[in-house]
């Protein structure tokens, strides 16, 4: 995300004299597991912030398995891929049901470029294995560890203008119900339950396989380079148009942004510079190390920040589509994420900014800023509009809630929509008047198909208003 040597110095030689070394790493801290033979395992997720013990898990190798595994469950079913949602969209203490071992490539057509897959496949592994078919995703995430059944169901996405998010590229797909049916489903076929699952946060069933609509295999050169986060928001229209994915990324209580342009790899194309996974852990010490100063400290931080950053080199990452759109995550954090209409965005992160400096809230970890296109699929966030999706994070070993608490009013002012797999606060009052044209349609289908609720976990009885 940002140089290693540029932003280092400036942590180490703000430190020196000022604060000790503030000893933060990428680790959770967790209380101590006991396991006990023949009692059940505790399951948690990624960032640490969401567990459970359920009963009983099970790992279906097949879609038969899958079946008799919902036919025959107790309590609450929940599906859980990769352990990468921070919304409580997994915690059961009935039935877990792992995807891990339906993964892998079910078929594919060179012609159309499709492929078929099944929905345990990681991210990670779905790029090598399309490229061995001579095929692509047109797009995806800046990171690559989800299985694809929960990033589809949560609508996961990269950025770009003429790209949707991954469940936009889905065109048809199995669906395993709660009471064991297996049902195929597409535009054409069973054409309602296909624009209700490929977001359904999992309250329908679980996604066994699904077929993507790829393009042929193609290279990409990413660029990123340190600017003013203002130059950033007047070109806004300008950058989005000229490349094939932007995205940019502010530095909270500073004047700059950390900018990511991508596009198709020229020959001539060569990598410069190194990422730093750990550079977000580097601006906590900077910030940490002049903050306490009277009067002085937001300024002494971008000072520091402008002294070390503008003006260096950009780094540039040149190879496989598959290799170049998603980045290293070692620092464990939490995040909430709202979509607002994509005209909205560029005011409604100036408001972000502007409230964390007037509220001195000592945040430094920088949002994320990201188009995305429109599409129709019932409870995307994207359904009927192109969007801005606007992140907020805070590190894995800091309370996020009163940092999140003042921003999430601002995303509400802006009709902002919450990514299902991060965390928000609405309930299904308010988010059904988010999605007024299928809201009542996506929950008169989830009680035919889920009559007596077995997949709602507390969760999803909130959002959903069961």
């Amino acid at each position: 995300m940002i140089r290693r040597s540029f932003l280092r110095a400036a942590a180490a030689g703000a430190a020196v004299g000022v604060l000790p070394a503030c000893g933060h790493g990428d680790a959770v801290p967790h209380s101590p597991v006991n396991f006990v033979a023949g009692k059940p395992l505790p399951w948690i997720n990624w960032s640490g912030n969401q567990s459970c013990t359920p009963a009983l898990r099970l790992a279906p190798a097949s879609e038969a398995e899958l079946v008799d595994a919902l036919k025959g469950a107790s309590g609450v079913v929940r599906a859980v891929g990769a352990s990468h949602s921070f919304s409580a969209v997994v915690p059961t203490d009935g039935t877990l049901i792992a995807t891990d071992l339906l993964s892998g490539l079910v078929g594919h057509d060179a012609a159309s470029l499709r492929a078929e897959i099944w929905a345990g496949t990681r991210m990670h592994a779905l790029g090598p294995l399309l490229h061995g078919v001579g095929q692509a995703v047109p797009n995806m995430p800046d990171m690559d560890y989800p299985a694809m059944g929960g990033a589809i169901v949560n609508s996961v996405h990269g950025t770009g203008q003429r790209y949707g998010s991954m469940s936009s590229c889905v065109t048809a797909l199995t669906l395993a119900t709660p009471s064991g049916q297996l049902i195929d489903c597409s535009a054409t076929s069973n054409s309602e339950i296909f624009h209700a699952a490929r977001t359904s946060v999992g309250a329908l069933g679980i996604v066994s396989r699904m077929t993507l609509q790829n393009e042929k295999p193609f290279r990409l050169v990413e660029t990123t380079r340190i600017e003013k986060t203002e130059d950033v928001l007047a070109e806004l229209a300008k950058r989005c148009a000229a490349h094939r994915n932007f995205e940019f990324l502010p530095l909270p209580h500073s004047t700059l942004a950390v900018t990511v342009a991508t596009d198709l790899a020229g020959p001539n194309d060569t990598p410069s510079g190194e990422d730093d996974p750990e550079a977000v852990n580097s601006l906590r010490t900077l910030l940490q190390a002049v903050s306490w100063i009277p009067g002085m400290g937001e300024a002494a931080y971008d000072k520091l920040l402008a002294t070390f950053l503008a003006g260096g080199a950009a780094q540039v990452r040149v190879g496989h589509s598959f290799d170049v759109f998603p980045h290293v995550r070692v620092v464990r954090f939490r995040e909430m994420e709202y979509t607002v209409p994509a005209e909205s965005g560029p005011d409604c992160v100036r408001e972000i900014l502007r409230t964390i400096r007037q509220r001195k809230l000592p945040i430094a970890f920088p949002l994320e800023y990201r188009y995305v296109k429109a599409d129709d699929i019932w409870l995307s966030m994207f359904e009927g509009r192109d969007g801005c999706s606007i992140s907020v994070h805070q590190y894995g070993d800091t309370d996020h809630r009163a940092y999140f608490a003042e921003i999430e009013p601002i995303f509400w002012k802006y009709q902002g929509r919450p990514h299902w797999g991060k965390l928000h606060t609405l309930d299904a009052a308010r988010l059904a008047a988010l999605y007024p044209r299928h809201w009542k349609d996506f929950q008169q289908l989830r009680r035919s198909l889920d009559p007596q609720g077995r997949m709602m976990n507390a969760h999803l009885k909130h959002i959903f208003g069961v």
